[in-house]
């Protein structure tokens, strides 16, 4: 925990840094405007709640989000004694997607308000296992996570600071193995699952795992789960690879795909398309930077 306290403590300097770099400052509140950093797309991951906190702040809805732009989750509040903030939550009640441009507010390292910002209708939504930001392979899990790159979260099992991931894995027994890209398979230490998906996890022999850890622990609590087809496997570690060339502002070309369609024949899985791959890019380049830093990317 004491690694993690001087962690999070160095990365607010970092987040400054990486701010002054990209031309970014701060408002006097201390959080960062949205007309420096551009429109973002928001999902809920989470339900959306509604508490009431008192006079004057009113009700505030929040829900947890995931943002492609940003490339990482946050919480989205919406205090709603404001107008924007109304329009935001309906607009987050019914379809779970939500546009922001203009001066929405963003407090590093996890938490969005939505100021004056320009309410848009949000693009549709996709689930958690296509998310690119949210890819990981076998690769990825000998990285410990940046402190953050966790989230203070009471809506997805019991309250804790998490850092969430999406992999593939396949069953070994009562064992799961996450796949790779181009490297081999690594055991995923598994705490438990959430109630929701237990027959899932139990059930299926392929499946894309929504998962998190925490900061004192290296096992993985399994929060959703979907069964998949190897093709879904295959399009998830394309994704995740060009998702890594975006952070390098590396193109994305066809050895990529023949190496990863090559290391899933090694491992005995039948894969043909490669379509279903999400290959849009979408970060901003203070978000860019950003990760690049976290995550000690050259």
């Amino acid at each position: 925990m004491g690694r993690f306290l001087r962690q999070y403590r160095d990365g607010k300097t970092q987040v400054d840094q990486v701010l002054a770099d990209c031309g970014v400052k701060r408002r006097a509140d201390g959080a960062v405007s949205g007309a420096t950093l551009g429109s973002v797309n928001f999902t809920a991951l989470s339900e959306l709640r509604v508490s009431a906190l008192g006079f004057p702040l009113g009700k505030i809805a929040d829900t947890l989000t995931i943002s492609e732009e940003l490339g990482s989750l946050a919480y989205l509040c919406m205090w709603l004694n404001s107008p924007i903030a109304q329009a935001a939550y309906r607009r987050v009640r019914r379809f779970s997607t939500l546009t922001l441009s203009g001066d929405y507010r963003w407090s590093s390292p996890s938490r969005l308000t939505t100021g004056v910002a320009s309410i848009e209708p949000g693009p549709v939504r996709i689930g958690w296992q296509h998310m690119r930001c949210l890819k990981a392979v076998a690769e990825d899990l000998i990285r410990p996570p940046h402190a953050l790159e966790f989230v203070l979260d009471y809506r997805i099992g019991p309250p804790g600071l998490k850092f969430f991931r999406c992999v593939c894995a396949i069953r070994e027994g009562a064992k799961w193995q996450v796949l790779p890209a181009l490297a081999d398979t690594r055991p995923l230490a598994v705490l438990g699952s959430l109630p929701d998906c237990v027959a899932t996890v139990q059930g299926a022999e392929l499946a894309a795992l929504l998962i998190y850890c925490e900061p004192w622990s290296r096992t993985w609590m399994i929060a959703d789960a979907l069964e998949i087809q190897p093709d879904d496997a295959f399009a998830h570690a394309l994704s995740w690879a060009d998702f890594q060339r975006e952070l390098s502002e590396l193109s994305f070309d066809n050895a990529v795909i023949e190496g990863v369609g090559q290391r899933f024949r090694e491992l005995g899985m039948h894969v043909v398309r490669a379509e279903d791959a999400n290959l849009t890019r979408s970060l901003l380049p203070f978000a860019r930077a950003l990760i690049r830093e976290l995550r000690r990317l050259e």
